[in-house]
């Protein structure tokens, strides 16, 4: 009798598939901490391009602009600085990550240059009176609008713009005179001291800023006393002064001595160097602001730093070909034989304290090009530049 089992086997059940998940479906706490990650960095460009992927990315997150204005100071520049400026097209150069980048921002024909802050912001003027200023984030496009001037003051040594409440931007400029003012202030409010405790370099570092005088002390900005139930939040450019918070190291706060303040990393370094004719060799101290107190360094590890009498840079030295970490580049001022300025720096390492020979720029010292061809000239040519007001010059 034939067989009456059927031969074919039974289909086998159909395996469940888990959908499967593409990028645009991320969730948003990773989508925030790739946007995080990036921002530490202060890697706005790739932020910007990360954020125009895909509708899902882009929703969780805040744009530039929208960042600006909802959280202060999230997308101020900290790590670039400004290194050259042809027309419109500005030069940068990220410090902790080695990356250099050109942007052609059109927006400059608009304004008067002024100059930059130590993390890459540009400040302006209106080209028309009464000229007031504007910080310009050139990486977001947003525009800070000051209701005060400028006094024509030839040129800017040094700037610095602290993100407290309201927004206060801090200038130093070619006679050693602080100004500072807030968006809302009429007019600059300006320091000035005997030439014995005139600030000679200035620092931003946290919510406040700091200056070092030629004697060596250390002064920071303060919020003065107000009146009785007044808030911080009520500040102005009125109530801010610059107090003494750090007295000098330097022995009798010798006057023959150099002090620099830079912001390496994350601490806040004062260098002092004896001049020429003075025995000794640089020291290197960390200014504690909690405890308003100078710690002797015998290192700064694998940072490099630039120092001048006009500006100062510390650089991670790891990620620059032909920097030396835990080295300090003092940039000195010198005239060449047909009466043009140069520089010539010399290089200490903190590690060894050794002192190398005074290093020259052969080619400008001979009368010929003034373009740098090392990156410690680049940093050099940064450190000694200033920027003259173009309403002033006009």
């Amino acid at each position: 009798m034939p067989s009456t089992l059927s031969t074919q086997s039974d289909p086998a059940p159909a395996e469940e598939t888990a959908p499967i998940l593409g990028w645009s479906s991320l969730p948003n706490d990773l989508i925030y901490r790739i946007g995080d990650c990036l921002l530490a960095d202060e890697d706005v460009e790739s932020y910007m391009d990360f954020r125009t992927v895909c509708k899902g990315w882009r929703d969780p997150t805040m744009g530039p602009k929208e960042m600006d204005r909802a959280k202060p100071g999230h997308f101020l520049r900290r790590k670039w600085a400004l290194l050259d400026r042809h027309e419109n097209v500005l030069t940068f150069v990220n410090v902790e990550t080695g990356r250099f980048l050109a942007k052609n921002i059109p927006l400059l024909h608009n304004y008067y240059f002024v100059g930059a802050t130590g993390g890459g912001m540009i400040i302006l003027e209106e080209p028309i009176p009464p000229y007031q200023v504007r910080v310009l984030n050139p990486f977001t496009g947003l525009v800070l609008r000051f209701k005060a001037s400028l006094p024509v003051m030839g040129w800017v040594r040094e700037a610095a713009v602290v993100t407290t409440t309201p927004v206060m931007l801090f200038i130093s400029g070619k006679d050693d005179n602080i100004m500072w003012a807030d968006e809302n202030s009429e007019h600059f409010c300006e320091f000035r001291a005997e030439y014995r405790n005139t600030p000679v370099t200035m620092a931003p570092f946290g919510s406040k800023v700091y200056l070092a005088d030629r004697g060596g002390s250390i002064l920071s900005s303060a919020v003065a006393a107000v009146g009785e139930g007044e808030h911080i939040s009520n500040r102005s450019e009125q109530t801010i002064l610059m107090a003494k918070t750090i007295r000098s190291h330097v022995a009798g706060g010798h006057p023959a001595w150099d002090c620099y303040l830079v912001k390496s990393g994350g601490e806040l370094l004062l260098v002092t160097r004896p001049w020429y004719n003075v025995h000794g060799q640089p020291v290197v101290r960390k200014v504690d602001t909690e405890n308003n107190k100078l710690d002797l360094l015998r290192s700064i590890g694998n940072r490099a730093l630039f120092l001048s009498d006009v500006r100062c840079l510390s650089v991670d030295a790891s990620k620059f070909h032909g920097i030396e970490g835990g080295c300090i580049y003092f940039v000195d001022p010198i005239l060449t034989a047909d009466n043009r300025q140069a520089s010539l720096m010399t290089t200490f390492r903190v590690d060894e304290q050794v002192q190398v020979d005074i290093e020259f720029d052969p080619v400008a010292m001979a009368g010929g090009s003034q373009q740098p061809f090392t990156l410690s000239q680049v940093f050099a040519n940064y450190c000694m530049s200033t920027s003259y007001s173009e309403r002033g010059s006009n």
